[in-house]
C-alpha cells in the first residue's frame, strides 16, 4: 500500500469509480434507497427470481417446463419437444434476444442492467439484503470494511460469506436442473459424487464462481468484464432514453462559494453517490458505468420532497432534452424490423412444427428387384420419431402419381411408438414392369399419418426399374 501512496493521485474524473486515488480497487457500499422504483424493481427482481428458480421443478405434460438436455440432443419448452433438427427455432430465440436487448438498448438505455440482468437481481434481491440483514445499514457495514479486525467482525463476516455459500449453492444446482432435469438432480444429490463427477464439478464450480461473482467482483463485471456494458454505448444515440441530471435546473450547485440567489435546486448532499451501486456521480453526465437502476432517481427525489422542491431533477430523460425522444429513428426501426423478421421466423416454425418425424429412404443394396411375377420391387425404410410425450399410431401408404398400380407390403398395418421413441419399417413397392416404359423411375408420394392426432407428413420419391432397352 505505500508504494501506492508515493504515486502521484488520480483525480476522480481520471479513474473508474471502482478505483480509489491511488489505482486501487474500493469496495463500494451503497447506501439503502426507498422510492416508487425502487419498490417496482423490488417486485420485478421478486417475480424474476421466482420464475428462475421454480421453472426447473414446474411439469407440463408430464415433461419439465423448460430442459436443455444437450447431450441427448432433446429442448423442452412449456409441453412441447424439440430435438436436434428443431435447431433453427433457438436461432430465431437466440436472435430475437439479442435484437431485443438491442432495441431496448437504443430506445431505454442500459434498462437490462437495472431491471432485469441477472447480476443486478441476484446481488439486489438476495446478497445485499443478507449483508443488511447481518452487517446492518450502509453505515455499519462501511464501518465494518474499514476497521480493524475484531472478533465482531470476524463473526459477521463469516456468517455473510457462509450464507453467501448457502444461496450460490441453491442457485447453482437450480441452473444446473436446466439441464439435467430436476429429477435426475434430485437422484445424483442423493447419490455420491463418484457416480456423477462432471455434474458435481460442474456444481461446485457453478457454486464458486457464483461465490466470487456476486459475493465479491460485483460491479466490476459490469464495468470491466461484462461484453453488453462494452459496446452498449453504440447502440444508444442522443435520443435514447436513460437517467439523467438536470444541470440546467441544478447547477450552480448549493455551496458557499454560490450566492444563494445564484444556487440551482441541487443541495451538493451527494445522496445520489451514495445510493449508486458501481460509485459513479450522475451529475457528471452520461457514463458508461450507469447502469439505469433508478437509485439516483428516488435518492434525490426524497431530498427534494424534504427542501419543498419539485422532484424530477434526477429522472429519465436523454442527452438531447431541447428535442422530443422520436421512436421513428433509423437505427429503431432497423432494430423493429430486424426483430420482426425473426419473430416472424419463430411463429412459422411453431405454427408448422409437428409432434412426429418423418424421412423415407432407399434401403441399401440393388436399386430393385424383380419379382416371379415380372413385377418391380422396391425397397424403401422409413424413420419415424415420436416427438411428443404421449404414445402415437402412424399409419403409412404410398400412392403412384401417375396412377400406376402398385402394392404395399409392410409388416404390419400400424405401427406404434412410444414417448420420444424411434421406430424403422421396411416397406416393399411392387410396380408392374410396364411402369418404367417410357422412364427408368415413376414418382410415387409416400404419406405417414398420426392417427390420433391426424397430423400427416406427405414425401415424394421415386421408384426405379429396368427400361425397355435393358435386359
Amino acid at each position: 500500500m505505500q508504494k501506492h501512496l508515493k504515486g502521484k493521485k488520480l483525480q476522480s474524473n481520471d479513474r473508474l469509480t471502482m478505483l480509489n486515488e491511488y489505482g486501487s480497487r474500493q469496495t463500494i457500499i451503497p447506501a439503502e434507497v426507498k422510492g416508487r422504483f425502487r419498490t417496482w424493481r423490488t417486485r420485478i427482481h421478486f417475480l424474476l427470481m421466482v420464475i428462475f428458480l421454480a421453472l426447473p421443478w414446474i411439469r407440463i405434460n408430464g415433461s419439465q417446463a423448460v430442459l436443455f438436455d444437450i447431450g441427448n440432443r432433446r429442448f423442452e419448452l412449456f409441453g412441447a419437444l424439440f430435438q436436434s433438427h428443431d435447431s433453427p427455432l433457438f436461432f430465431f430465440i437466440l436472435a430475437m434476444f439479442v435484437l431485443g436487448l438491442m432495441l431496448s438498448t437504443a430506445l431505454w438505455g442500459r434498462f437490462w442492467c437495472g431491471w432485469a440482468c441477472p447480476q443486478t437481481v441476484f446481488i439486489e434481491a438476495i446478497y445485499r439484503r443478507i449483508e443488511i440483514w447481518v452487517e446492518g445499514n450502509y453505515i455499519n457495514r462501511r464501518r465494518l470494511s474499514q476497521g480493524p479486525i475484531t472478533a465482531e467482525k470476524i463473526t459477521k463476516m463469516s456468517i455473510k460469506w457462509f450464507l453467501f455459500f448457502v444461496v450460490s449453492s441453491i442457485f447453482a444446482h437450480s441452473f444446473i436442473a436446466y439441464f439435467s432435469g430436476s429429477e435426475r438432480l434430485l437422484q445424483m444429490m442423493s447419490g455420491s459424487p463418484q457416480e456423477n463427477w462432471t455434474y458435481f464439478i460442474l456444481v461446485t464450480g457453478g457454486t464458486a464462481l457464483l461465490l466470487f461473482n456476486f459475493g465479491w467482483f460485483r460491479e466490476q463485471f459490469c464495468i470491466i468484464a461484462c461484453p453488453y456494458g462494452r459496446f452498449q454505448s453504440v447502440l444508444m444515440d442522443t435520443h435514447s432514453i436513460t437517467v439523467m441530471y438536470n444541470a440546467v435546473r441544478g447547477e450552480p450547485r448549493k455551496s458557499i462559494e454560490v450566492p444563494k440567489e445564484k444556487q440551482g435546486d441541487c443541495v451538493s448532499c451527494n445522496r445520489c453517490v451514495q445510493v449508486c451501486p458501481t460509485g459513479i456521480d450522475i451529475r457528471h453526465g452520461s457514463q458508461l458505468e450507469c447502469i439505469a437502476c433508478t437509485a439516483c432517481i428516488d435518492a434525490c427525489d426524497e431530498i427534494m420532497t424534504k427542501v419543498n422542491k419539485p422532484t424530477g431533477l434526477i429522472s429519465y430523460g436523454s442527452v438531447e432534452p431541447r428535442t422530443k425522444a422520436s421512436y421513428f429513428r433509423p437505427r429503431i426501426v432497423a432494430y423493429s424490423t430486424l426483430f420482426l423478421v425473426a419473430l416472424s421466423g419463430l411463429s412459422y416454425n411453431l405454427i408448422n412444427h409437428m409432434s412426429f418425424n418423418s424421412a423415407v429412404l432407399r434401403a441399401s443394396g440393388a436399386p430393385y428387384q424383380m419379382g416371379s411375377d415380372n413385377s418391380v420391387i422396391n425397397h424403401f425404410k422409413v424413420n419415424l420419431h415420436n416427438q411428443s410425450h404421449k404414445p402415437q399410431i402412424f399409419e403409412i401408404t404410398v400412392e403412384s402419381i401417375l396412377n400406376v398400380p402398385i402394392k404395399l407390403t409392410q409388416a404390419m398395418p400400424v405401427h406404434q411408438l412410444g414417448a420420444g421413441m424411434s421406430k424403422e419399417v421396411h416397406l416393399f413397392i411392387s410396380l408392374p414392369q410396364a411402369a418404367f416404359d417410357q422412364s427408368k423411375s415413376t414418382p410415387l408420394r409416400f404419406k405417414v399419418q398420426e392417427v390420433n392426432s391426424q397430423e400427416s407428413r406427405v414425401v415424394d420419391v421415386s421408384a426405379v426399374g429396368p427400361t425397355k432397352s435393358q435386359p
